[in-house]
């Protein structure tokens, strides 16, 4: 998945509390640089400082473990040595098949507007900007054919690459990521209530909602007024958008993120938040809904349970599905 364009704050956590009970909860925030590649900020609630900091502790554990796992840029991280054995089965850890066997399902169901293989179109799009000048249509239909051709395969524990396309999950378990880091974090003793946001892809644990600002995908600044703000509750959330990121070829910009049956940038929609169950599968349905027509994602959405989503079209038409204005909050 592309990394999201739209910034996606914290902007509050909706506080219904009285002074007396602020005395027996202690609230962590933090935010670090570099995790992941990106930001991450977290709010953990817990009855002390030494909970909160337990909680915190085994968090970041989850990340860095989870991290040599499906990291594409450390070398020798799980699924990098994996798709360096092309055709060879391997053993394979429950995380990476967890990746490989949801990724499968999730190309069948949003028929291919998820693939993991679109980098290779998206490196004839960099070369296209350097050279100012769009990609071969043979270049393009060589890659496409590529594509439709199977990806990897799983039997058991063992799996194996069969195409020699690089394979890049990067959205998709950064939101996998986020999500056990924050159950992680949950189950930790006496913690009431985890946020965990790293780069837009949002999880929340815990029995209070929080608020969140989603920021409107034409937005220059970052301090101009949101979208919209939307309620949180025990739910994952991501966001994708080609406002900000993409190709300059020539004259013309084209979004960062490429259609993948087509081989072309998307143009339709220029800004996606999911709101789902987990985080994982809010991410791999922004990308998804940023490919496929209006309609059809609006659709597709209601199809599957606990699914919300905002969609917003070049011409600023905003669509959303019945759950996510569900989960709309007026205007203060």
């Amino acid at each position: 998945m592309g990394t999201p364009a739209q910034s996606l704050w914290l902007n509050r956590f909706l506080d219904r509390w009285s002074w007396t009970s602020r005395q027996r909860t202690h609230h962590l925030e933090q935010h670090y640089e570099g995790v992941l590649g990106t930001d991450l900020h977290l709010h953990i609630v817990a009855p002390s400082a030494k909970d909160a900091r337990f909680a915190e502790t085994q968090m970041l554990l989850e990340i860095e473990r989870l991290e040599n796992i499906y990291s594409r840029f450390l070398a020798d991280s799980e699924l990098n040595l994996w798709q360096s054995s092309r055709a060879t089965w391997l053993d394979v850890s429950e995380d990476l098949l967890w990746l490989l066997s949801e990724g499968l399902f999730w190309m069948e169901m949003t028929s291919k507007a998820f693939h993991p293989g679109v980098d290779a179109l998206t490196q004839l799009w960099k070369t296209a900007a350097q050279q100012g000048c769009p990609p071969e249509p043979s270049a393009i239909q060589e890659t496409l054919n590529a594509l439709t051709q199977p990806m990897w395969e799983a039997e058991g524990h063992k799996a194996r690459k069969l195409t020699p396309l690089p394979l890049n999950f990067n959205g998709f378990a950064k939101g996998r990521i986020v999500d056990l880091a924050c159950e992680k974090a949950f189950q930790s003793p006496r913690v009431e209530s985890v946020l965990v946001n790293i780069g837009g892809d949002l999880r929340h644990l815990g029995h209070r909602g929080v608020q969140v600002d989603v920021a409107h995908p034409f937005a220059k600044a970052d301090n101009l007024p949101p979208f919209c703000r939307l309620k949180l509750q025990g739910q994952g959330f991501a966001t994708s958008g080609n406002t900000h990121r993409g190709f300059q070829v020539g004259e013309a910009w084209h979004s960062h993120l490429i259609h993948p049956t087509s081989g072309w940038p998307v143009s339709e929609v220029v800004g996606v938040s999911v709101l789902a169950s987990d985080s994982a599968t809010a991410d791999v349905l922004a990308t998804a809904f940023s490919v496929l027509p209006v309609a059809e994602s609006l659709s597709l959405a209601d199809q599957l349970p606990g699914v919300g989503c905002l969609l917003v079209r070049e011409d600023q038409q905003a669509f959303s599905n019945a759950l996510w204005k569900q989960h709309v909050l007026p205007d203060p």
